[in-house]
């Protein structure tokens, strides 16, 4: 098993490769460093979210298109799932990933919580 973890200022791992071929990785809207996530509301959220992932992806050799699930949690399903859908339509294009999406309440002001399984050739 390794872990990923990528500056948080939490006290979990970013993202954790086990078995040798599973990626699995939790991201928020909140930049490393930060305590309050982004301004601009869940679409914002889920652009800072995809950037902390294509970090974690990296360091784990691997890129968006190993992507094969994700789990979103949002702070209002109703009213944040059309911005968060334009976000993830730009950020995933063609490469058709396995959602989930359940209404939340999150923490420190969180608008999108995301956690994604990639596989690890």
């Amino acid at each position: 098993m390794k872990f990923i973890d990528s500056d948080t200022n939490f006290p979990i791992s970013s993202a954790v490769i086990h078995s040798g071929k599973t990626f699995e990785a939790v991201v928020t809207g909140i930049p490393d460093g930060a305590s309050k996530p982004v301004p601009g509301g869940a679409a914002a959220e889920m652009r800072e979210a995809f950037r902390q992932l294509d970090i974690l992806l990296k360091e784990a050799g691997v890129d968006r298109n190993a992507i094969c699930t994700a789990r979103l949690y949002l702070h209002n399903v109703i009213h944040d799932v059309p911005e968060v859908n334009v976000v993830w339509k730009e950020y995933f294009g063609n490469h058709p990933v396995v959602r989930r999406c359940y209404g939340v309440v999150l923490q420190s002001g969180m608008r999108v919580e995301a956690a994604f399984t990639a596989e690890i050739p």
